[in-house]
């Protein structure tokens, strides 16, 4: 895996609000309420960095989430698709955030992490995501939940994949679930190979929070 220079900063924090975090056999995740200003991070970065990952609270704020979770951050690195690792680091992560909360998995096996506000404009996209078998099972007085629930499914395992070029619609297809506040729900991906991960899942404040766990090489 050819790796590409690496980003380096340091995080320094006032109080740390961490909302929750969770743990699995193989994994652990922090979400990250995002409450702070830019003068609450104070950054040391290479001048190569982005002024506008610099002025991103949002961005720092999955960075931070990661750090809660005793990751190095100042060690990650981006592979020619993006796709960020720890360098020597044996753990692989995964990123998400959005406008109030950050979200950040650290993992010995593959991971994608995805976390968005449930809104109507879903609906602007829904078409070039959702497969016709996934229509059939989606009751509409759970329309929006569960279009975020698949949105971000889809979300959380192109990151696990890591390699882009992957057709939401046809690549990745839920089986059929029933809507919880927390759960599981089974997602084929047929792009490269043809092998079903476990999405995970927590829905919480008006937003969804999704994960999944694959192997060492997807």
């Amino acid at each position: 895996m050819k790796l590409v220079t690496a980003i380096v900063y340091v995080i320094s924090l006032k109080p740390m609000p961490v909302l929750k975090k969770i743990q699995t056999n193989d994994s652990e995740v922090c979400v990250w309420k995002i409450t702070e200003g830019q003068s609450d991070f104070e950054l040391n970065l290479q001048p190569s960095e982005s002024t506008q990952a610099q002025r991103n609270i949002q961005w720092l704020a999955g960075r931070a989430a990661l750090s809660a979770l005793h990751v190095d951050v100042s060690s990650i690195q981006k592979d020619e698709f993006g796709k960020p690792h720890l360098g020597s680091n044996s753990h692989q992560i995964s990123l998400s955030h959005c406008k109030k909360y950050a979200a950040a998995i650290k993992s010995n096996l593959s991971v994608g992490i995805d976390i968005e506000e449930i809104t109507p404009r879903i609906d602007r996209i829904a078409k070039r995501f959702v497969h016709p078998n996934e229509w059939a099972f989606i009751n509409e007085s759970q329309r929006l939940e569960m279009l975020y629930l698949l949105w971000s499914g889809k979300e959380a395992l192109y990151k696990l994949y890591g390699k882009k070029a992957v057709d939401f619609q046809n690549h990745m297809i839920a089986q059929p679930f029933e809507l919880r506040k927390s759960g599981i729900f089974t997602m084929k991906f047929l792009k490269d190979v043809n092998e079903s991960f476990i999405i995970q899942y927590e829905i919480f404040d008006g937003h969804t929070l999704v994960w999944v766990e694959g192997k060492d090489d997807v």
